[in-house]
């Protein structure tokens, strides 16, 4: 709260040295699924690294409802050096349009895998190992990065996060003594239909979502969904 309300005060031109000088972090979710040129506008230079601060002054089309001469954006606006902007975006959703490269050249880019994110799964306890493991084995089975083999038109982009095994919390019981049937569920309801969308009109597709199961299920046997 104490930094919302520094950054509040700076945009009103109330800033002083401490708030000058704090980091500020701007964080956009699943940045691609907004038109970018239309959601930054005139702002599209401003976040380029080259004209970050006053010497990115633009002017906007709000420009006339600053009046007062003490705000530092009357005269146009900037985006500060000490702010700093992260999106967050899947690259291979099929429903939202690419960031095109004039944007894509204002940021840094880093690739999040699968398994570097998994501190979700910490709620599974004692169940977290085991989920790994298959979740490592079915992603293999996806695409196999060291060996760089995998399903024919997939790549490492396809592999499933612990967003998706963290579900099973959905279906678990407080004991976990009900697993198999948390796992089939988990497969039913979330991940063969995801799956199927990654393979769809790919050739082998049926064969290969049926590959993917028998990897999934591998040592569990013929689970029944009433367990």
């Amino acid at each position: 709260m104490k930094d919302n309300l520094g950054l509040k005060n700076y945009s009103k031109g109330k800033h002083d040295e401490s708030v000058s000088q704090s980091l500020y972090v701007f964080i956009i979710d699943e940045i691609n699924r907004g038109e970018i040129s239309k959601i930054f506008g005139e702002l599209f230079f401003s976040i380029d690294p080259g004209y970050r601060g006053e010497k990115g002054l633009v002017k906007t089309q709000y420009q006339n409802m600053i009046t007062d001469e003490s705000d530092p954006f009357y005269k146009g606006f900037y985006v500060p050096e000490n702010v700093y902007i992260i999106g967050t975006m899947n690259d291979i959703d099929r429903s939202v349009e690419s960031m095109d490269f004039a944007m894509r050249r204002r940021f840094a880019w880093m690739e999040v895998k699968a398994l570097e994110n998994t501190e979700m799964l910490d709620e599974l306890s004692e169940m977290k190992d085991e989920v790994l493991d298959i979740m490592k084995r079915l992603n293999t089975a996806i695409w196999d990065e060291e060996n760089n083999s995998g399903i024919e038109g997939l790549s490492a982009s396809y592999h499933i996060g612990g967003a998706y095994f963290s579900k099973l919390l959905l279906y678990l019981d407080k004991e976990h003594e009900n697993k198999d049937y948390a796992y089939r569920c988990l497969w039913e309801n979330h991940l063969k239909g995801v799956l199927y969308e990654y393979l769809r009109g790919t050739l082998n597709a049926i064969e290969n979502l049926k590959k993917l199961e028998r990897v999934y299920f591998k040592g569990r046997g013929d689970v029944d969904i009433e367990g």
